[in-house]
């Protein structure tokens, strides 16, 4: 009776989710990111993942980012001037515990000490990488990078 309308919504739905999900970077469901302009050709460019990544994919994200951005401004190339690390450390220390015993006498007297073990405490690196950039048009041998390429083969890598 209703199974073409529920088939003909279902593929609907599942269209317009497909649709959604090709406008997004790969990098857009891992974090933002912010870019400054500094001179024409110079550029600073943040990422902010939404949570806990390793560095390495932080800073993979953040080339990515500046490949696109080095493309979308009609340039091939890029180098990287500066990189610094605007990350924050977490810390946090779990409860302590303790342990008290005691022994008793025929008195009426009692004896109890307490130990305590100290909480261990840990930290959580946030990378927030930030990496300064001048685009070029032509290459310079060991210092630029080329955007189609970290493009072409970042898509693959951070999936």
């Amino acid at each position: 009776m209703c199974f073409p309308k529920l088939r003909a919504a279902l593929i609907s739905l599942v269209s317009v989710i497909g649709f959604f999900s090709g406008c997004g970077t790969p990098y857009g469901t891992m974090g933002g990111f912010s870019e400054f302009q500094l001179a024409p050709d110079i550029y600073r460019v943040s990422f902010s993942p939404y949570g806990y990544i390793s560095w390495d994919l932080a800073y993979q994200a953040g080339l990515l980012r500046c490949a696109a951005l080095t493309i979308r401004n009609g340039y091939r190339y890029f180098g990287v001037l500066a990189m610094e690390n605007y990350g924050s450390v977490n810390s946090f220390s779990l409860p302590r515990n303790g342990y008290t015993y005691g022994t008793g006498n025929a008195h009426g007297f009692y004896n109890a000490n307490t130990a305590y073990n100290p909480p261990p405490s840990f930290s959580i690196l946030w990378p927030i990488p930030v990496l300064t950039i001048r685009l070029l048009r032509n290459p310079i041998p060991v210092v630029t990078l080329d955007a189609e390429v970290i493009r072409n083969r970042g898509m693959t890598e951070i999936r």
